[in-house]
């Protein structure tokens, strides 16, 4: 028998986790558990296990050993809190939460309990990023620039501050993520926002932001972002030092220095790499684990930062004060 994973949430980001960790051969499928409750189970018909539209009877239920947690930022809290309780490894998707306020009771369920956790910032397992960090390695950045522009998720709650938090919390912490595991901590954001060029019922969270930011090592930077193309645009990181520069670019890592430029293509996928770093921190090996549930927090705290900026008109925000 392989280890019997559960998985909370059975849309798109989810049938990723679920196509690739059923190709495990240690792994197996047991329970869904969706809102929707075809959707549910349509994955049980898929991959095999059983269908549920509550977590609760999936966890009384299902002898699991792990879950897979793949829910919208909002609905962040009561699963995670009891999967702690039942001892339970996470793979969670980012954002970890809605605001730091509802992750902070998680983190310390997490750190009682002494659950591995893994979250979702899939670029952190990429090869050509490891690569990148190892370039940065003994580098004094000076700018880092980053940004992620695209067009609006046809999921109704995405468009809903209250719901996603507005896409710097849930699209642009991917680069946000990146540039702290690249560039070391940020300490300090002031953000502005544009609002109100999309006229979509229901829609009411910003359609471009821009932030500032200030990291621990002295080096500043800028990201930003915008849901008001048509289909999807471009997201990427560049980061800049003395006589040296790298940029990743989706699968694309580029850079020029001193010593020459050069090109590399991601070889190893992150997506991969994160369900497999899942499993085996079920089995008791934590060693590639880049991003778990305090790392999640740390990245959810300086988008929250840059909306906390923006809705007081560019103030600016100690990240601190959030954690």
């Amino acid at each position: 028998m392989g280890l019997r994973l559960g998985f909370i949430g059975t849309g798109g980001v989810a049938q990723g986790h679920m196509q690739r960790l059923a190709a495990m051969p240690e792994v197996e499928m047991a329970a869904y558990v969706d809102v929707l409750a075809e959707r549910a189970e349509k994955a049980a018909a898929d991959f095999g296990g059983k269908a549920y539209t509550d977590f609760r009877a999936m966890f009384e239920a299902e002898k699991l050993d792990g879950v897979v947690i793949c829910t919208p930022p909002f609905a962040h809290g009561d699963i995670e809190l009891a999967a702690c309780e039942l001892g339970l490894p996470m793979l969670i998707e980012k954002p970890v939460a809605i605001s730091v306020a509802m992750a902070k009771p998680i983190l310390s369920a997490v750190k009682a309990s002494g659950v591995a956790t893994v979250v979702a910032y899939k670029y952190r397992w990429d090869d050509h990023v490891i690569r990148a960090r190892q370039m940065l390695e003994g580098k004094a950045v000076g700018l880092v620039f980053g940004n992620f522009w695209g067009g609006t998720p046809g999921t109704p709650w995405w468009s809903v501050q209250e719901q996603s938090g507005g896409q710097f919390v849930e699209q642009t912490t991917h680069i946000v993520d990146m540039a702290r595991y690249l560039c070391g901590e940020v300490t300090e954001v002031q953000a502005f926002e544009v609002r109100g060029l999309v006229k979509r019922e229901g829609r009411d969270i910003a359609d471009a932001l821009t932030a500032n930011l200030k990291f621990a090592s002295g080096a500043v930077g800028t990201i930003s972002n915008t849901s008001i193309l048509t289909g999807w645009g471009q997201s990427s990181l560049r980061v800049m030092a003395e006589q040296f520069t790298l940029q990743v670019a989706g699968s694309n890592l580029s850079w020029v220095g001193a010593d020459g430029a050069g090109e590399y293509q991601c070889q190893a996928d992150g997506y991969t790499g994160e369900d497999r770093a899942f499993v085996k921190a079920i089995q008791g090996d934590r060693s590639e684990v880049w991003a778990d549930y305090e790392e999640g927090v740390r990245s959810l705290a300086v988008t929250e930062a840059a909306n906390i900026s923006a809705a007081r008109d560019g103030e600016p925000i100690e990240v601190s004060s959030l954690l």
